[in-house]
């Protein structure tokens, strides 16, 4: 199908009218008019429906509004890396699946380290957590992980994890709230909380840890965003443990950090096929979210967050 079908589809959309889309189009109104029959005949519905002189988005053009969005965003991207080849450009791409509460604190700065030194990379970012993110990495989908596990994990064969830190949960309380005035606290004393849960990774984790402690968390209410955590706890919903990386740098107002006595812990690396070990894409990617690490040590006062070394030899550490 002709993508400038598409176009003229959207423009009569963003227009809200068939007179509107032709200025902004330079077309004839007719025209318009045609290229949205065409559309309408390739899509076997009528995608506007017309009251009063004025059009509107049926359902189904309401289906295909985000699609074509999506289309066309998508082509304008891929004529540009043509342009590029064509023009003697030689670019590189990393596709890297990353989880929520590293994206801004951990891969925001290594992203924009990596693009300002090497204008040829082009990174493209999926948000995706484990289990799921390492079947984006078998199919291909993913170059590379920016994952979390635990110590007693176990890294699937065929692929080679390469350490970036160690990271202490912390318990979220709101300010006022007993807990609050302690700097550090058992995970049980938390047991006649309500909980904000977390991914269904880290609410497994928590289940278990207070299962060990005697007790099952009342979980109100989930969610994988650090900033809608936060918000929670302030506002009173439940408390939340979480992270060391939830706490740096976006700490809200009406929150205390508790560090948690004999608590959880994650490790946060980068995990990719075994046989990208000597990729210098990757390599250069590996090294610039270790500078983030050390900026991230940096930032944290409580010692909650600890640098893992580089292996000595990063194709011994395959499996």
């Amino acid at each position: 199908m002709d993508t400038k079908l598409l176009e003229v589809f959207l423009a009569v959309v963003h227009a809200g009218s068939i007179s509107g889309a032709a200025r902004r189009l330079d077309f004839s109104q007719p025209a318009v008019s045609q290229q949205i029959k065409a559309l309408e005949k390739v899509m076997e519905t009528e995608l506007f429906s017309r009251e009063g002189g004025r059009i509107h988005l049926t359902p189904a053009g309401e289906a295909l509004q985000g699609y074509a969005e999506q289309t066309l965003s998508s082509w304008r991207f891929v004529r540009e890396q043509v342009r590029r080849v064509a023009d003697g450009e030689v670019l590189t791409q990393i596709t890297l699946g990353s989880f929520p509460s590293a994206n801004g604190v951990l891969l925001a700065e290594a992203a924009a380290d990596l693009l300002s030194t090497d204008p040829s990379l082009r990174i493209k970012l999926i948000d995706t957590e484990p289990p799921a993110n390492f079947d984006l990495l078998r199919s291909g989908q993913c170059d590379a992980l920016l994952t979390f596990g635990y110590p007693d994990d176990e890294v699937a064969r065929g692929f080679v994890e390469l350490p970036l830190l160690h990271e202490k949960y912390v318990l979220l309380v709101q300010e006022g709230a007993e807990l609050s005035t302690r700097s550090n606290a058992p995970l049980e004393a938390a047991a006649d909380e309500s909980w904000v849960g977390g991914c269904p990774k880290c609410s497994h984790e928590l289940a278990l840890a207070c299962r060990d402690r005697g007790f099952v968390p009342k979980v109100l209410c989930s969610t994988d965003d650090a900033a809608m955590t936060h918000s929670l706890v302030s506002h009173g919903v439940g408390v939340a443990m979480r992270p060391a990386l939830t706490t740096i740098g976006q700490r809200r107002a009406g929150v205390s950090v508790i560090e948690i006595d004999h608590g959880l812990s994650r490790i946060v690396s980068l995990v990719i096929p075994a046989d990208r070990v000597s990729d210098p894409a990757i390599q250069a990617l590996y090294q610039a979210l270790r500078r983030s690490t050390q900026h991230l040590v940096e930032l944290d006062q409580r010692g909650l967050i600890t640098p893992l070394p580089e292996p000595a030899d990063l194709v011994a550490t395959a499996v």
